[in-house]
C-alpha cells in the first residue's frame, strides 16, 4: 500500500524512519523476517546521501558484494524478479565483480529498490518529517508534520549523518572561506566554488577516505584546466589502504579500494613507497599542485603547523569525520517502566549498541527502539585485529540481516 499519505491508518507494526541504504536494509529485512504493516517515512525518498550527493565519486566496495548483498533478501529478489528491463541492477551486472563502480550505480539500485519496496502490500509511504516520539507502555506514539499521531511498537531510526564542521582555523586565517565537505563530492560542480580569474588554495585537514576523494576531485578539477587551485593536505598519519587476503580484508572498513586507492598511490604516497607512481617529472608537478604536511599530534606542534601555512590559504574544507544527524525529540512517558513518574526527554541520552542494534538508556535497553546505517553501524574487526565501524551498504543489509530475528520476536 503506498501513499504520499498516511491516510486513515494510526497504527503499525513498525515505523521506519529514513530511506537511504540503512533504512532500505531495515525494510526489507523486516518483510524477509514475515513483519508487514510498516510505515517508512522520509522527507524525499530520494535514495539517502549516498544517491543524492555521492553519485559521482568511487565506491569503496566491489560490485559483487553489492550484488551478493541484494541476492541476499528474498525480498529484494523478489522486487528485481518483477521489474522491467533493462534496470539498476542490470547495468551493475555487466562490470566485473571484482571491480568497484561509480556511486550513481549503488545509487540507482537503492532507488529501485526502495521503489520496489514501496509497491509491496504491508508498506506505507510518508513523505514527511517525524518532529517527536513517544515510549509508554512499550509503544511509541510519532508525530509527523500535519498528520494525526502514529502509533507502533517498533521504531526504526535510519537517519543517516553529515561532515563535522570545525573552527580551528579562525586563530590563524578567520578570513577562509568554509567548504562543506559534500560539496567537494560533486565534482561536475566543484569549480563553481573557486573564482576563475585567479588561483586559489586550498587546506584539505584529513586523509581518510572523504579526505582522499577531496583531494582527488581537487586534483582533477586542476588537471581538467577548469581552474587554478593549489592543495595543502594536512595529515596526522599514513593512508591507508585495503589489504585483500584469504583470512579477510584487512582495513575492510577505513582503507582505500578500487579506483581511488590507485590514485591514491600514485599521486599521494612517498616516492619510497614502493607503489606504482608517476615519472619524476610528473611527480614533481604533482607536488606542487598537491602538498600534504605532517600534523603533530600535540597541540603546541600543531599550532605553528597551521600558523605557518593557514595564513596563505584562500579556502578550507574539514574531512575530519561525520556525526549522526540529530533524531527527532524522543520522550519516555511515565507509563514506559522507567521507574521516572514524569516524562523525559532522552534524545541526547540514549546510547547505540553496534552488537545488538538497539539504543540504550541508563545502562537499560529502550524498548522497540532500534537503529541502522551510517550512523549506526555495526562493530567489526578485521583479521589484524582492528575494530572498525562496518560501514556501507552492503555491511548495512549484512547487520539488518543478523538481528532481524530479534526485530520481529521484540513486541
Amino acid at each position: 500500500m503506498t501513499d504520499s499519505s498516511v491516510g486513515d491508518g494510526r497504527s503499525y507494526n513498525a515505523i521506519v524512519v529514513g530511506a537511504g541504504p540503512g533504512g532500505l536494509a531495515t525494510i526489507v529485512s523486516l518483510l524477509d523476517g514475515g513483519l508487514t504493516s510498516i510505515l517508512w517515512v522520509d522527507r524525499t525518498f530520494g535514495g539517502g546521501r549516498l544517491n543524492e550527493l555521492y553519485r559521482e565519486i568511487s565506491s569503496n566496495t566491489k560490485v559483487g558484494i553489492y550484488l551478493d548483498a541484494v541476492r541476499s533478501s528474498p525480498t529484494c529478489c523478489k522486487i528485481i524478479d518483477a521489474a522491467t528491463h533493462p534496470n539498476a541492477l542490470d547495468e551493475m551486472e555487466k562490470i566485473d565483480r571484482e571491480d568497484t563502480c561509480q556511486l550513481s550505480l549503488a545509487g540507482d539500485l537503492v532507488e529501485l529498490l526502495v521503489d520496489g519496496v514501496l509497491d509491496l502490500e504491508g508498506v506505507a509511504k510518508c513523505k514527511a518529517e517525524v518532529k517527536e516520539a513517544r515510549l509508554d507502555n512499550s509503544v511509541w506514539t510519532v508525530k509527523i508534520s500535519n498528520q494525526p499521531p502514529l502509533i507502533a511498537p517498533r521504531l526504526f531510526l535510519c537517519t543517516g549523518s553529515h561532515p563535522i564542521q570545525s573552527d580551528l582555523h579562525l586563530p590563524y586565517n578567520p578570513s577562509l572561506a568554509i567548504l562543506d565537505l559534500d560539496q567537494t563530492m560533486v565534482k561536475s560542480t566543484l569549480p563553481s566554488l573557486f573564482p576563475s580569474d585567479r588561483q586559489s588554495t586550498i587546506a584539505v585537514i584529513g586523509n581518510s577516505h572523504s579526505g582522499v576523494l577531496c583531494c582527488r576531485n581537487l586534483y582533477e578539477t586542476i588537471q581538467e584546466g577548469k581552474r587554478d587551485l593549489r592543495i595543502l593536505n594536512f595529515k596526522r598519519r599514513e593512508i591507508k589502504f585495503a589489504e585483500y587476503r584469504e583470512d579477510g580484508i584487512v582495513f575492510d572498513n577505513t582503507g582505500l579500494k578500487g579506483s581511488t586507492a590507485k590514485w591514491a598511490k600514485r599521486v599521494m604516497l612517498p616516492t619510497d613507497s614502493h607503489q606504482p607512481q608517476a615519472p619524476q617529472e610528473e611527480r614533481q608537478r604533482q607536488e606542487e599542485i598537491l602538498r600534504q604536511i605532517e600534523l603533530p599530534y600535540d597541540r603546541e606542534g600543531e599550532a605553528r603547523v597551521y600558523k605557518e601555512h593557514l595564513p596563505g590559504c584562500t579556502h578550507i574544507i574539514y574531512a575530519i569525520g561525520y556525526s549522526r544527524s540529530p533524531y527527532p525529540e524522543l520522550y519516555l512517558g511515565s507509563g514506559s517502566g522507567s521507574g521516572d513518574s514524569a516524562e523525559r526527554r532522552i534524545d541526547e541520552e540514549i546510547r547505540f549498541d553496534s552488537h545488538s542494534s538497539g539504543f540504550r538508556l541508563d545502562g537499560e535497553r529502550v524498548d522497540g527502539l532500534w537503529g541502522v546505517g551510517i550512523a549506526h553501524p555495526e562493530e567489526s574487526e578485521d583479521p589484524e585485529g582492528h575494530v572498525e565501524a562496518a560501514v556501507g551498504m552492503a555491511k548495512f543489509f549484512k547487520f539488518a540481516e543478523r538481528v532481524k530475528d530479534d526485530w520481529v520476536a521484540a513486541a
